[in-house]
């Protein structure tokens, strides 16, 4: 008897079919475009994505489950590059941003995968995005990288990097390839409030973990840092999949015509 699927679709508006055994489990092709930017998080129900626990915190809030973590690296294996902001470097500890530290045991799969997509065999390389007072942190991804690593700070006076400039860096360093944005909530914000009368779109995957955490101390929700107008920037549900208690979905989010 063959074992249970990982993912159990319930809905998906992508109909291209897969092209290797990983997107056969997913149930599609795990296609992104270099016109949009991917974002992944995994949340509670409420919308916390960090407990401020560290180099757990992601396991803390979705609980470490095996398709969360396979989706994790599927994006990664289909990325041009991945953004991410100092601080969610400063709390990786001794973690790589490649897809086979998220699953190991499907390295040559997460491979095929990268293949498929038609690009380079070499994991993306990871963009770092600095405020005006952070500084890089002593940790793996810094001082022994497995990936290409690059740094953004802003120019003196600002305060932060401008989202134009954030995309022509990633694009340059992912040789205009997708750009995956994995956090943290702050740097999200950034995104969603970018000025430019036609923001670049974004595709979110936002894994829903089964429960309640509350707010408090250190603990942050899915975007920081702004307050969006209603439907400033609206999504449109594109995919569904269930594991277990754990809900898998995708959305659209573009500008509010």
């Amino acid at each position: 008897m063959p074992p249970p699927a990982i993912f159990e679709v319930l809905a998906d508006a992508e109909q291209a079919p897969p092209r290797c055994v990983l997107e056969e489990e997913y149930g599609a092709a795990l296609l992104l475009s270099a016109d949009r930017i991917a974002v992944n998080f995994v949340s509670t129900i409420d919308g916390v994505v960090s407990y401020g626990l560290g180099s757990g915190d992601s396991a803390a809030v979705g609980g470490g489950v095996p398709a969360d973590r396979l989706l994790m690296a599927m994006l990664r294996a289909v990325a041009g590059v991945i953004v991410v902001g100092v601080g969610t470097v400063r709390v990786a500890g001794k973690h790589q941003w490649t897809p086979a530290t998220l699953a190991p045991h499907r390295a040559d799969d997460l491979s095929a995968l990268r293949v498929a997509a038609g690009l380079p065999v070499t994991p993306a390389p990871l963009l770092a995005v600095s405020g005006s007072k952070d500084s890089l942190p002593d940790v793996a991804a810094v001082t022994t990288p497995q990936t290409p690593f690059g740094v953004l700070t802003p120019a003196p006076p600002q305060r932060r990097v401008d989202i134009a400039t954030i995309l022509e860096a990633a694009r340059a360093l992912g040789g205009g390839g997708p750009i995956l944005c994995e956090g943290g909530p702050h740097l999200f914000g950034s995104l969603l409030a970018d000025p430019d009368p036609n923001p670049t779109p974004l595709d979110l995957f936002l894994t829903v973990a089964p429960q309640l955490a509350g707010r408090g101390t250190g603990r942050l929700s899915l975007v920081e840092g702004v307050a969006l107008p209603p439907f400033a920037r609206a999504g449109r549900l594109r995919s569904v999949r269930r594991a277990g208690e754990h809900l898998l979905l995708r959305y659209a989010v573009d500008a509010a015509p």
